[in-house]
């Protein structure tokens, strides 16, 4: 997520992707091969920060708005840009500002990887906001998604015939228990705390981005534009909240050391109190959720999964030390 100033979105692996040049010219060749009418670049396709696991890149056709075309890596599948499409066209309908993803190709000779074409939002990111600014709209923006009624958006899911264990929480959460279970026996006593420290009663749950921070946040106007890079799904709240304080306290420092780790405390204190205008905070949820959530890095840090500096010895001893001082275990010798 940063520079020295801001979070940066994690590096894309370069050598799965072709060059910049190469995609500029497939994309062309491509959709000269979709419209009848010529259509040619006004600006050629730019590259914008975004995930480790996709390309994005701002371009603009003759007599066109402006676009956005993202790429994914070649082993992710059609069907998360879908599943993508419709989330947006959901949030969309609550409000919530999502780019429409007009178009989606699951042919991989195309461009290397599947992709699809989406609106771009106006404005600039809210980390480029001064920091009391950033720190309000974060908190409120993200307490007034919470307090969205979740109702419709399950049933749409569920009349689309969208499974509960793709975006519903509990059932998600076990599947993910389940899961660590399985592949990480050392952690079986972690896996226990988690089953009992996680609310998975389902009995509080809201609209989660699951990478509320201030890149993912456009800002224009006195007000947020757009919400962009969403893994949707319907959880408890505190899921959210803790996803943003790993983000901005543990991995901004990790990709920039020579970052302020006061700056960011400044910032999701500041947030936290916003939030809290709005929401009640569940701070034993919220820990409970980071647990969870820096268990996921360190185990894909140690199977050379994600970004690189996810992988990096420090990097994995901070998260291990993390989860040991929260939950009192003791994960050292075993992991």
């Amino acid at each position: 997520m940063v520079s020295s100033s801001e979070p940066r979105s994690m590096p894309a692996p370069e050598t799965e992707f072709r060059s910049d040049q190469q995609i500029a010219a497939d994309f062309l060749l491509y959709l000269q091969s979709e419209f009848e009418d010529p259509v040619e670049y006004e600006f050629e396709p730019t590259r914008l920060t975004g995930g480790f696991d996709a390309r994005l890149y701002r371009y603009k056709l003759v007599g066109q708005e402006p676009r956005v075309l993202r790429i994914l890596r070649p082993a992710r599948e059609a069907e998360e840009l879908l599943h993508h499409q419709f989330v947006h066209q959901i949030m969309n309908h609550r409000g919530l500002k999502t780019p429409v993803i007009h178009h989606v190709c699951g042919d991989q000779s195309v461009l290397g990887g599947v992709f699809a074409v989406m609106d771009l939002v106006p404005g600039q990111p809210l980390i480029e906001q001064k920091p009391e600014l950033h720190a309000k709209v974060l908190g409120e923006s993200m307490a007034t998604m919470h307090e969205l009624d979740v109702r419709p958006i399950v049933e749409s899911f569920r009349r689309a015939g969208v499974p509960d264990e793709l975006f519903l929480s509990p059932a998600i959460d076990q599947r993910s228990l389940d899961f660590c279970v399985q592949k990480i026996p050392w952690a079986s006593e972690l896996i226990l705390w988690l089953r009992d420290h996680l609310p998975l009663d389902g009995q509080d749950v809201a609209v989660i981005h699951g990478d509320y921070h201030g890149n993912n946040l456009m800002f224009q106007n006195g007000s947020v534009s757009g919400v962009l890079d969403w893994t949707f799904r319907i959880s408890d709240p505190a899921l959210d909240l803790a996803h943003t304080m790993n983000d901005y306290l543990v991995f901004v420092p990790q990709i920039d050391p020579t970052a302020s780790s006061c700056f960011w405390e400044q910032i999701i204190d500041e947030a936290l109190k916003a939030y809290q205008a709005i929401r009640p905070l569940n701070y034993e949820r919220i820990k409970a959720f980071r647990v969870l959530h820096l268990l996921g890095a360190l185990t894909a840090g140690a199977a050379a999964f994600g970004p690189e500096f996810m992988r990096k010895p420090e990097s994995q001893r901070e998260y291990l030390a993390f989860i040991e001082q929260t939950t009192g275990l003791t994960l050292s010798s075993s992991a």
